[in-house]
C-alpha cells in the first residue's frame, strides 16, 4: 500500500480494534462481460470486539461509533483541500466504484456473508446545513452506509500517540516526533 491517505486509515482502524485487509481486487464488468482492468477495495475490516447491542444510527461517524461496526469494506478519498459538497460528488463517479456489483461480490465471498457496512473516509463534509444534508442524501443514495471524516482519523491518531512509548507505526512514530520536536506537548 502505498497511498498515505490508507495508510492513516489502516492504522485508525487496527488501533481500534480491527483486523485489517487491503487492496481486495476485482474486475470491472458491463453488461455481464469484463471491460477493463481490476480496480480494488481500499480496506475490508473486521473488527474483534463489536459491540452488537448498539447499533450505529448516524451517518458520519466517531471513534466511539466504531465500537458497533462488526465489518465493513471501505473508501479512502483523502482529496483533503476539497470539500465533499454535492457538486463535488455528482461530478466524480469513481468515489461509488467500490459499492459496485463488482466489489459487493468479491467483498461477500471475502466476509462469507452479505451482511457488511460500506464506509467512505473522505476529508470533510460542508459545513452549511443544507448543503451537508445534501451531500449526506446524495451518498446515501448511491449505497454507502457511512463516512468518517479524516479529521477523526488524524485526531484519534494523534491522541493515540500521546499515549504510547514505542511504536511498531510508522504513521504514529511520525506523529510522536511533529508531538516532540514541532509541537512540544
Amino acid at each position: 500500500m502505498s497511498d498515505v491517505n490508507e495508510e492513516f486509515a489502516r492504522v485508525f482502524f487496527e488501533e481500534n480494534d480491527f483486523l485489517v485487509r487491503t487492496n481486495l481486487k476485482y474486475y470491472v464488468k458491463k453488461e455481464g462481460k469484463t471491460i477493463g482492468g481490476d480496480s480494488d477495495i481500499d480496506l475490508l475490516i473486521l473488527h474483534l470486539k463489536p459491540n452488537t447491542m448498539s447499533p450505529v444510527s448516524t451517518f458520519v461517524l466517531n471513534v466511539e461509533d466504531l465500537k458497533s461496526i462488526d465489518c465493513a469494506i471501505v473508501e479512502s478519498k483523502g482529496w483533503h483541500t476539497e470539500t465533499f459538497t454535492e457538486s463535488k460528488i455528482k461530478s466524480n463517479p469513481r468515489i461509488f466504484n467500490f459499492v459496485r456489483e463488482e466489489a459487493i461480490e468479491k467483498a461477500e465471498l471475502f466476509f462469507n456473508r452479505s451482511n457488511f457496512k460500506k464506509i467512505l473516509l473522505c476529508s470533510k463534509l460542508p459545513t452549511d446545513r443544507v448543503a451537508r444534508e445534501k451531500s449526506i442524501e446524495l451518498l446515501q443514495s448511491k449505497g454507502i452506509d457511512h463516512i468518517i471524516e479524516f479529521s477523526t482519523i488524524v485526531q484519534n491518531l494523534w491522541e493515540l500517540s500521546k499515549r504510547q512509548k514505542s511504536y511498531d507505526s510508522e504513521i504514529l512514530q511520525t506523529i510522536r516526533l511533529i508531538q516532540m520536536y514541532i509541537i512540544k506537548t
